[in-house]
């Protein structure tokens, strides 16, 4: 398994193609949407609060505003009193809070559901939130990125939008460990890809910034040890690839960045085509 993982995990990306400096020049500058799914993760040695705090304090951009995509009724997640304090934590600081499953079972995948009972579980993802945060973000990420028409209807039914990303570290995928050595040539791809989606106006402003989002996975305890490594990396990546760069680069405001993730739902476009 070991061996499996290594081959798949360190298998060699190519050199990108940064933006003709003239293209970078006329796009809005990137501003970039912290995104993590499968929480809450608590406790002492939770990766939710390990990630509060380096979002809250990091040498790139200290109060970084994210949005958390939570399993609200899972016992080992938002159903037991530990995840619900871990909620009310994480919007206390100013993070957004989505549906991601509300079923007991927890990340159950959406296309497996019969309507009435997804529509029951999101209805029930969305009052949980509410009880511990006043109100939950109205989108929703789909566990394993599995969607279809019909499960899309049923998100509008119940007044949520669907929203995915443009970049994706991957780290939601275990290939019996959890460290991803190609962190950095990994995310230099996908900002290639988001660099390009920009060229061809497929990702548009958003009150004078380009909201690009990055899914990550708050439950990945390498993911939560090294956030601030990654947040480095975007910024690096981004150069790299001749992305401009709001500044600041992260989003701070939680209102802005609320504002940026309903825009990007309603538009439903993003530099990736495929999932996850």
């Amino acid at each position: 398994m070991f061996a499996g993982s290594l081959a798949l995990t360190g298998c060699a990306l190519g050199p990108v193609q940064p933006l003709p400096s003239d293209t970078a020049a006329r796009l809005a500058p990137v501003r970039f949407l912290l995104t993590f799914d499968d929480g809450p993760d608590s406790g002492p040695y939770g990766g939710t609060p390990l990630i509060l705090r380096q979002l809250a304090d990091n040498p790139v951009t200290p109060g970084i505003k994210a949005l958390f995509f939570v399993q609200t009724e899972h016992r080992l997640r938002g159903g037991g009193p530990e995840g619900r304090a871990q909620m009310r934590a994480t919007c206390a600081q100013g993070q957004l809070m989505a549906v991601h499953s509300g079923m007991a079972e927890g990340h159950t995948s959406h296309t497996r559901l019969p309507s009435d009972v997804l529509a029951a579980s999101l209805r029930r993802g969305a009052a949980d939130i509410a009880l511990q945060c006043g109100a939950a973000l109205p989108v929703v990420r789909p566990p394993t990125w599995r969607h279809d028409a019909r499960t899309e209807g049923v998100y509008g039914q119940v007044g949520m939008a669907m929203l995915m990303t443009d970049a994706n570290a991957r780290d939601g995928k275990f290939w019996g460990w959890n460290i991803s050595l190609r962190r950095r040539p990994h995310m230099r791809h996908e900002l290639e890809r988001v660099g390009q989606a920009m060229a061809a106006g497929r990702l548009q402003p958003v009150e004078g910034v380009t909201p690009v989002l990055v899914a990550f996975h708050d439950p990945n305890g390498f993911t939560a040890m090294n956030m601030t490594g990654y947040l480095r990396i975007l910024v690096e990546t981004a150069r790299d690839n001749g992305l401009p760069l709001a500044d600041p680069p992260f989003y701070t405001d939680t209102q802005a960045a609320a504002r940026a993730a309903l825009a990007r739902a309603k538009a439903g476009v993003y530099a990736r085509e495929s999932w996850p």
